[in-house]
């Protein structure tokens, strides 16, 4: 969640197997959740190292984010959308229909998770920014 980089991070409080909480689907040391998390976050760029560019993965989301809309499938997907609380857009699990993002799901995150969301959106706007700055 967040932004899709850096300050990207894990909402684990609510991460499940089949409607269990992770917590009580897994051992705790079944594996590493930091570790796991700063993989994801450097995942894109192996890839990117590996086969040089990500077009596939990009084109698959693409291509199942436009299904949703087009058919209005109500999916909830973790999408990066428009939040006027943080003033600029971060991923958050949200309801697509046909009219785009539908609804942004209310979550139920710890404090820490909170924070991070926070940090993530103040990062997001920070760069937004710069960006703007320059120009």
């Amino acid at each position: 969640m967040g932004e899709h980089g850096v300050s990207q991070f894990v909402a684990w409080s609510l991460a499940s197997i089949d409607t269990v909480p992770i917590d009580e689907a897994l051992p705790s040391d079944t594996f590493n959740r930091t570790e796991l998390a700063e993989a994801c976050k450097r995942e894109g760029q192996l890839i990117i190292e590996t086969k040089g560019a990500i077009v596939y993965g990009i084109g698959s989301v693409v291509a199942s984010i436009c299904e949703s809309i087009i058919l209005d499938r109500r999916d909830i997907r973790p999408v990066t959308h428009f939040q006027p609380n943080f003033d600029c857009c971060v991923s958050l699990p949200a309801i697509l229909g046909r009219k785009g993002v539908v609804e942004t799901m209310s979550l139920a995150l710890s404090d820490e998770e909170n924070a991070q969301l926070q940090y993530s959106g103040k990062e997001v706007r920070e760069q937004v920014k710069a960006l703007m700055d320059e120009n």
